[in-house]
């Protein structure tokens, strides 16, 4: 159990957060979770992730019956390394959740809370989950 700890604490690595000092947050090939207004820079990318804010949610609440699963969308402004931000548009929908960003993959990997049909979510309750990744190269040859 040690070594799971001693692993686990090897690789986090901190994202220093532009608007709170305690988001959590991860490496490359870590997930880390922002609410709407927080951002954080990703060590190691000159990646700096925003979550602006949530602009629809019309995910299946888990309470109900739905033909489609729904989706949600967020608006996100990332800055890279000595450029102005870039504002995105990523959804929960499977192909509107990554981006490529020079040589990192952006990807929206969660929104929380998920809905039920009793319980609006206000918008500062939402939660989202990004990944960031580097971009596969391809094999040489």
């Amino acid at each position: 159990m040690r070594r799971f700890w001693a692993s686990a604490g090897a690789l986090s690595v901190l994202v220093s957060c532009a608007s709170s000092p305690t988001v959590p947050s991860g490496d490359p090939v870590a997930e880390f979770e922002l609410a709407a207004g927080e951002s954080a820079a990703v060590s190691g990318t000159g990646l700096t992730v925003r979550f602006d804010r949530v602009v629809s949610d019309s995910r299946c609440p888990a309470n109900a019956l739905c033909i489609t699963a729904g989706d949600a969308e967020i608006a996100v402004s990332v800055r890279r390394a000595g450029r102005p931000a870039t504002g995105l548009s990523l959804r929960t929908l499977e192909g509107g959740n990554r981006v490529a960003l020079g040589d990192w993959l952006l990807s929206f990997t969660q929104l929380s809370p998920y809905p039920f049909t009793d319980s609006p979510i206000a918008p500062g309750e939402y939660r989202a989950t990004f990944r960031v990744d580097p971009v596969a190269q391809p094999a040489r040859r």
